[in-house]
């Protein structure tokens, strides 16, 4: 086992406490404590006193409180009051800044800094200068000012003042009854030193200890081709050590662990415990523990609740509403979790961006009825007060989130129940802002909320697992049977220097504070590499010889470690299973054969699909699959298109025939086509009108309104027609299978015969392009075999797409002659020997197309030119090879 300064321990028997940097060090103390008393034969111990630093100030404080030495009521503000003290100075200083919660932390650690390393004076006032000379170290003079007359004022200490205030009441207690231990420090603050001195000059005992026993280490560096390849290599050692030895403590470095967290962990669950993806798998059975907590405003329970108490107070954006829904922290989540993930789908094809509680109740009504009641009646304890004390908020919202079910029925796992205790220590700790801050708007309330919880990182606590990955700061004093430290590559190891911008640069390098220049950083990083040699009898030190696709080299403090070349990396599970695994392939590319007679789903659209690529008609119109919806800001242009449909229908409803059109003068047409507009647009969906900005209505009937009269300029120019039939229904029969349709438009021409029109709000395919080996404008085809069966006496003399592009109004189509529609292709020009052949064409193509859909013919095959996978949005279902490689076109481009 890692071993521990057998002087610390001893002196942990005999009573002493103990002073760690950090809560990390403290906890492996105990452990390596609890470990020896066990080892002894002891049955039974006394808890030792094992404490962080800023811990043991406030114990200390509470202890000098007792005895009366502060003589006052003097309150010691915690770190979230002093933060929102901060912000409050920077937000009443007025000045415009980019970022004022960012400067406000900033200033709050210059405080720090400033009576850590500084002489114990307030060096800040000779920092001062006019305003209208101010640079950042004489803004933070004048925060700092206000700062400390705001504390005295209020009678008020906070945790950077707490060391030099204990120094100077030192000397009004009794000698502390205990020796101190002061173990693990890298070095000490001018503070410190200060408290440390005032301390043992009134009979104190405080030892300072290396916790690192003497070892004879074997160090070795290594080499990884890039940085991930350097974490897998030390993942893979750790495994290695861990089989030959299952009892050894295994440490991980990782220089830049904050940045590469996330990516760590999953390299860890891949290589270290790879059943650890499988669903429910428990995370205590896992090998390994990450030093760095997370977020508390990130872990799913407090995401749940802070989702909650926003919906409650205001909107919620979309995506997070529907996440809260789904959530497992809910009543009934397990039974109804399909139905509520649903309401996803509802909302953002409604092209909804927020939601209130009001409407996350109304789409519960028709999903989860049961968690919807519940909600209208927890919505009662909301008291929905502009402004109160932060206590009133924090009890406020536990009452809203209890009401609400929170956090669900089931009983909560180790990890789970901490958090909640946790999130319990948040609210506490929210309420105690009401020291600096007597009211709060709700929006201030629910905001400084959410900071707080992004601002505290938690982490639960478990059994201590084998392999430790810590950062360089945590892993600091800690001691291992191996060790690997990674990421130290020359230009990271020493880190750069980066200094406070609060404090003048000078006045930093000065006091030697830490990243305030390169010679502290490189003594620093010495002392830490040093440290880490002796930590275990097996280190490792590593560096990625590239970086970024550029070329990178080790760190010169460890440039003089034997290098050594780490065994070969074992494949992952991934690999491992897939070699031993015999795969099974199944040409699955049919679906089930359509009964004949059967009415074909998607009518005349299931035609143009099955052109496009069989895959994508039998998804679309026969599974029903429909690409992910995305919500935007105005019409999508299947509404635009809806919208033209509805208006040209409006019009020629009213209009009827081309001599009425003729007839009209410019007002009478502007008349009638705002009229047919306003007709449009008020049979739209209200509720749709009110998700979008209201200009969104006016600009769009000055859109249709232009494209209707670009379009009338159009049909004036036709030979005389009445207009038959608007959006009427036929069926056509094709390969044993009825097609029902809706044409458009179908106009009767006063010589004889009829014209097909269908209204296309996108670019229209050329006639040249409508015969080609895939058939091209099936819709067109399917409407004019469609009125040759229903009206086998008359002759279909023209079909032509309404091409209704704000850019380009044009009829596009196929006329049988030159009367009935001049300003279309003729039917020869398509080397087709008049309109019967066209109709023979297409009724053996189409006719093909509906065979193949009769037997459920559905392999992924998709048109190349223009390619349809741009348009289908089906990929992720048909996982066409070829989607990796599409080029970005134009929807216009052919």
């Amino acid at each position: 086992m890692a071993g521990v300064n057998r002087a610390i321990l001893a002196s942990l028997a005999d009573g002493a406490v103990a002073v760690t940097p950090n809560r990390r060090l403290a906890r492996a103390l105990l452990h390596t404590f609890d470990a020896e008393q066990s080892a002894s034969g002891l049955g039974a111990w006394p808890t030792p006193s094992i404490l962080p630093y800023q811990t043991w100030l406030t114990t200390l404080w509470e202890q000098f409180v007792a005895t009366g030495a502060t003589g006052d009521e003097t309150l010691l503000l915690t770190p979230p009051q002093s933060t929102l003290l901060w912000e409050q100075i920077v937000d009443a200083d007025g000045r415009t800044l980019l970022n004022p919660h960012g400067a406000a932390a900033l200033a709050a650690e210059a405080w720090m800094l400033v009576h850590a390393w500084g002489a114990g004076g307030e060096s800040w006032r000779a920092w001062r200068r006019d305003d209208r000379e101010a640079d950042d170290p004489s803004l933070f003079a004048a925060w700092a000012e206000r700062y400390g007359a705001e504390l005295r004022g209020a009678g008020m200490l906070d945790i950077a003042q707490l060391a030099d205030t204990l120094a100077a009441l030192a000397p009004r207690v009794a000698p502390l009854s205990r020796a101190t231990i002061l173990a693990g420090f890298v070095e000490f603050t001018p503070q410190q030193e200060r408290l440390f001195t005032a301390l043992s000059n009134e009979g104190a005992t405080l030892l300072r200890l290396d916790t690192l026993p003497p070892v004879s280490a074997k160090v070795r560096r290594a080499t990884a081709i890039s940085p991930q390849a350097e974490l897998i290599a030390a993942l893979t050692w750790a495994r290695g050590v861990l089989v030959d030895a299952p009892g050894a403590r295994v440490g991980i470095v990782v220089e830049d662990l904050a940045a590469r967290r996330d990516e760590l962990i999953a390299l860890a669950e891949d290589i270290l415990c790879p059943s650890s993806i499988l669903p429910a798998a428990p995370s205590y059975a896992r090998p390994f523990e990450v030093s760095l907590g997370r977020s508390l405003g990130t872990i799913p329970l407090v995401v749940a609740a802070l989702d909650l108490i926003e919906l409650a107070e205001s909107r919620l954006a979309v995506g997070a509403a529907a996440a809260l829904l789904r959530s497992p922290y809910l009543p009934g989540a397990d039974l109804e979790w399909a139905a509520r993930a649903a309401i996803e789908r509802d909302w953002l094809e409604a092209s909804r961006r927020d939601v209130t509680l009001a409407d996350a109740v109304a789409a519960l009504d028709r999903r989860a009825p049961a968690l919807a009641a519940r909600w209208r009646k927890a919505s009662a304890v909301l008291e929905h007060q502009r402004a109160g004390s932060p206590r009133n908020w924090a009890d406020g919202w536990r009452l809203w989130l209890a009401a609400a079910g929170w956090p669900g029925p089931r009983t909560l796992d180790s990890a789970e129940y901490q958090t909640r205790e946790a999130w319990e220590r948040l609210l506490l700790q929210f309420s105690s802002l009401g020291a600096v801050a007597n009211r709060m708007s709700r929006s201030t309330a629910v905001d400084k909320l959410r900071a707080m919880s992004r601002e505290t990182l938690f982490q639960p606590e478990g059994s201590a697992a084998p392999i430790q990955i810590l950062g360089v700061l945590e892993a600091s004093g800690l001691a291992f049977d191996a060790l690997w430290v990674a990421g130290l590559a020359a230009d990271r190891w020493p880190p750069a220097p980066a200094p406070n911008p609060m404090l003048p640069i000078a006045w930093q390098r000065e006091r030697r504070i830490p990243r305030a220049n390169s010679s502290g950083e490189l003594a620093f990083a010495r002392a830490l590499t040093v440290g880490f040699a002796a930590a275990a009898t097996e280190v490792v030190f590593s560096s990625a010889s590239t970086v970024d696709d550029r070329a990178s080299s080790p760190s010169a403090l460890i440039a003089d470690y034997p290098q050594w070349s780490p065994p070969a990396l074992a494949p992952t599970w991934a690999r491992m299973i897939a070699a031993n695994q015999r795969l099974e392939s199944i040409a699955d590319d049919h679906a089930p054969r359509f009964s004949p007679g059967s009415v074909a789903p998607g009518g005349s659209h299931i035609i143009a699909a099955q052109s496009d690529c069989p895959f994508q008609a039998v998804a679309r119109h026969r599974l029903d699959a429909k690409p992910w919806p995305v919500p935007l800001g105005s019409l999508s242009p299947q509404e635009r298109g809806t919208l033209v449909h509805l208006a040209m229908a409006a019009f020629w409803t009213a209009a009827r025939d081309h001599a009425t059109l003729a007839a009209l003068d410019s007002a009478s047409e502007t008349r009638l086509v705002e009229s047919a507009v306003e007709t449009a647009l008020g049979e739209f969906p209200t509720a749709r009108w009110r998700s979008l900005p209201t200009l969104v209505r006016a600009a769009e009937a000055t859109r249709l309104a232009r494209l209707l009269h670009a379009w009338l300029q159009i049909e004036r120019m036709r030979p005389p027609f009445a207009v038959q039939s608007v959006e009427a229904t036929a069926t056509v029969d094709l390969a044993s299978l009825t097609f029902q349709i809706r044409s458009d438009r179908i106009d009767a021409l006063a010589d004889g015969g009829i014209a097909i029109v269908d209204f296309k709000t996108g670019r229209a395919e050329r006639p040249g392009q409508w015969l080609d080996p895939r058939p091209r404008a099936t819709q067109l085809g399917m409407y004019v075999l469609a009125e040759r069966n229903a009206q086998p006496d008359i002759e279909v003399r023209a079909a032509a797409y309404a091409q209704l592009r704000p850019d380009a109004v044009a009829a596009v189509g196929l006329a049988a002659d030159a009367n009935a529609w001049p300003a279309l292709t003729r039917v020869s020009a398509c080397k087709l020997d008049g309109w019967q052949a066209l109709e023979v064409w297409w009724r053996s193509q189409l006719g093909a197309l509906a065979s193949e859909i009769a037997s459920g013919n559905g392999i992924v095959s998709p048109r190349q030119s223009p390619l349809a996978c741009r348009t289908c949005c089906l990929q992720p279902l048909c996982r066409i090879q070829s989607v990796r490689n599409l080029v970005e076109q134009s929807l216009d481009d052919e």
